[in-house]
Formats: C-alpha cells, sequence, structure tokens
C-alpha cells in the first residue's frame, strides 16, 4: 500500500518537470528555453513516440513503417506535434507556473516561463510542418460499438458461469473494467486506478456514482460521475455486472473498505498490492478476450472511450452531458472521438435502431447527494 500511497502522490506534471531536471541537471529557476528545447528534440528522437515520420524526400512516403528506409534519423517514429504540446509543453509549463514563473520567457534575464518562448514555439512549428510534409495524420483507437460490446458481455458472461476458481475471479473482474469504461466513457488504464471507497451506491440501488477521476492526470474530488442500473432496459449493466463481481471477491474473502475497485490479481487470485494493470497489460488481455469469442479488429484499451461517446450520442444524450460524464474539456476532443458515429451513418445507420433512452444523471446535483448516500463497500 506504500507503493500505492506514493504513486498517488505524483501527477504527470511532476513526472515531466522531474525528467527535465534530471535531464538538464539544473534546478526548476535555472532552467531557459534552451534546456526544454533540448528536452524536446531528446523525447522526439528517444524511441518514446509512436508516430511514424518519414523525412519529405523518402521514397517510402505513406508507408506506415521505416524498416525499409536508408536513414533512421530522418526517417523514425516521433511524437505527433500536438500531442507534445499537448501531452509534454503544456504539463511542463504548468510546472513552471506552479513555481511562479509565467508570462513570456526573457532571455537576456532569464525571466519568464521556458516553454512560453520564441524557440520552444518555433519548434513545434517546425514539427508541424515536417509532419505536414510527410502527410501525417493523427490516429484513432478503432471504436468499440455497441453492438460488439454486447457481444462481448454475453460471451464473457457465458465464459465465467462455465469456470471456477482464481480464473472465474480474474475474467469476472476484466469483465467488470471493460462494462465501467463503456457506460462511464473511462479509458480502460483509468479503471485501475479507482478507488473503491470512493465509489458510492445511489439510494434503492439505482446506480453507481464515483468521486474521483484517475486518468493521465489526478483530480480528486473535481469531477463526481455516474451511471443508472439499465438492468430492466438493456441486455447488460454496468452497476450490476460491477457489483456481480464485488460479491464474487466478497466469496473470495476480498474487502472493498480500503485499496482498489479493480486491483490487479496474482495467477492464484490473491490481490498483488505492489502492481496496477499497466496499458501493455490492458492491451493483451483486452486481445485475448476478444479472439476468444472471434471478435478482435485492432480494439485497444482506448476503444471503450470512443465507444462510450458514441453510444451516448447515439441514445440522444445532449454532447454537454456526454462531454462532461467523459471529462472532454473542448468540443474539438469530443469530435474525435465520435468520428465513429459519422461512420455509423453514412453506413446506412438509423437512428430509431438506436436504442432506448435512458435518462442521465444530474451532475450539478451529485456533489450534495453523495452526502448523503452509502458507501459502494
Amino acid at each position: 500500500m506504500a507503493h500505492l500511497d506514493q504513486k498517488r502522490s505524483h501527477s504527470r506534471v511532476d513526472v515531466y518537470m522531474k525528467f527535465l531536471k534530471d535531464y538538464t541537471g539544473k534546478h526548476i529557476f535555472q532552467l531557459d528555453d534552451k534546456d526544454v528545447l533540448n528536452f524536446l528534440v531528446f523525447k522526439d528522437v528517444n524511441d518514446s513516440g509512436k508516430t511514424v515520420v518519414h523525412h519529405r524526400s523518402c521514397p517510402n512516403l505513406g508507408i506506415a513503417n521505416i524498416k525499409d528506409c536508408s536513414d533512421k534519423d530522418l526517417c523514425s517514429k516521433r511524437h505527433t506535434a500536438n500531442s507534445m504540446r499537448i501531452g509534454i509543453v503544456q504539463k511542463l509549463r504548468k510546472g513552471f507556473e506552479e513555481v511562479g514563473r509565467r508570462g513570456p520567457f526573457v532571455p537576456s534575464t532569464c525571466e519568464g516561463d521556458p516553454t512560453n518562448s520564441v524557440l520552444v514555439n518555433e519548434y513545434i512549428a517546425f514539427k508541424h510542418r515536417e509532419q505536414g510534409e510527410a502527410g501525417v495524420a493523427p490516429k484513432s483507437a478503432r471504436t468499440m460499438y455497441r453492438f460488439k460490446m454486447d457481444l462481448l458481455m454475453e460471451n464473457m458472461r457465458l465464459t465465467i458461469k462455465g469456470k471456477r476458481g482464481s480464473l472465474k475471479l480474474r475474467l469476472s473482474e476484466r469483465r467488470a473494467m471493460y462494462a465501467y469504461c463503456f457506460s462511464a466513457i473511462k479509458r480502460l488504464a483509468g479503471a485501475g486506478h479507482v478507488v473503491s471507497r470512493n465509489t458510492y451506491r445511489m439510494p434503492n440501488n439505482a446506480g453507481l456514482v464515483f468521486n474521483c477521476t484517475w486518468d493521465k492526470t489526478l483530480r480528486m474530488n473535481t469531477h463526481c460521475f455516474g451511471f443508472k442500473c439499465v438492468k430492466n432496459a438493456e441486455v447488460w449493466c454496468a452497476h450490476c455486472i460491477i457489483d456481480e463481481w464485488v460479491s464474487l471477491a466478497k466469496s473470495f474473502g476480498f474487502t472493498f473498505d480500503r485499496g482498489l475497485l479493480f486491483p490487479r490479481l496474482n495467477a492464484n487470485g490473491t490481490i498483488n498490492h505492489e502492481k496496477r494493470w499497466t496499458s501493455k497489460d490492458l492491451t493483451d488481455s483486452l486481445k485475448r478476450d476478444l479472439q476468444r469469442y472471434h471478435l478482435f479488429q485492432g480494439e485497444t484499451p482506448h476503444s471503450f472511450r470512443h465507444g462510450g461517446t458514441v453510444d451516448s450520442l447515439k441514445k440522444g444524450k445532449s454532447l454537454e452531458r456526454t462531454m462532461y460524464l467523459a471529462y472532454m474539456k473542448n468540443k474539438s476532443t469530443a469530435a474525435i472521438y465520435s468520428k465513429g458515429l459519422r461512420v455509423l451513418c453514412t453506413s446506412g445507420f438509423q437512428w430509431e435502431d438506436a436504442g432506448i433512452d435512458v435518462q442521465e444523471i444530474q451532475p450539478e446535483q451529485l456533489s450534495l447527494q453523495m452526502q448523503s448516500w452509502k458507501a459502494f463497500y
């Protein structure tokens, strides 16, 4: 548990600022724009990126690998310009702002925010031009559509019914994680960080509410979201599936008055307190579960967030409500995640086939209501 407490105390801002200081060997008040630029270049070429970028003169433009490229420096896997700007530069900017380094950077006095400098802005603009000439387009995860989700939930239910012991327990947990992420429009990796004591049950067992967001950044007590029980209206219900997982786990001696709602399990069915779900583990598990039922088409842990967004809009829920549930800050993000809806519409999808409209939870009432609700565990 000491390991988990330590992880909870560090946000991505803290992580990137530590990387920058370790890379340069300087204190935060000694850093300048050249240090930030060198760090960004290092991150761009150290194989941590996933996007293939060919040089504009490379004959292999348009190919998704670099194995046939003669110059592995000009053609390599990189970070997209937007990913670097949002994922790294903005995190560093927040770190500098937290210690009072705000405003445009002044090279002569080394005052201001080093990320807010001409040098850094020109580098991001260069990456945009470079990737534009290389024809790089942002890629999105394949959408986990509702019809496939229905098949996955039912097939896993039948499989779990025929299993015993730790295998039944592990399958039940993964099924609950999939249902949670699809219904709550969250990344699958985020499910592995949900604290059980921050999960509440609505009155009359009407649904579940979660009082925190564990995901790429740590946000405690800032985002209340949840979903109602729809067992009488839908073919499967995330609320009921999570309850099934909890009931089964309790029969194995688990308690939910502490720790995580979806802890990492050992092969023998015991909780591994030293390890959480990683992106690779989730990717491999999801692929195996989908392949077992011949449903795999390249889906990733991010596919549930895409699928949940599409399913919410498809059922007639407003864009504002969908964005709140998914914790999306702007409409451009929602547009990316709702691409799968346009695919359905252009492929002959009929709106009347969207299913039953489920009444939404009013987010502005959650914080007040939760004060009188019974804790989930």
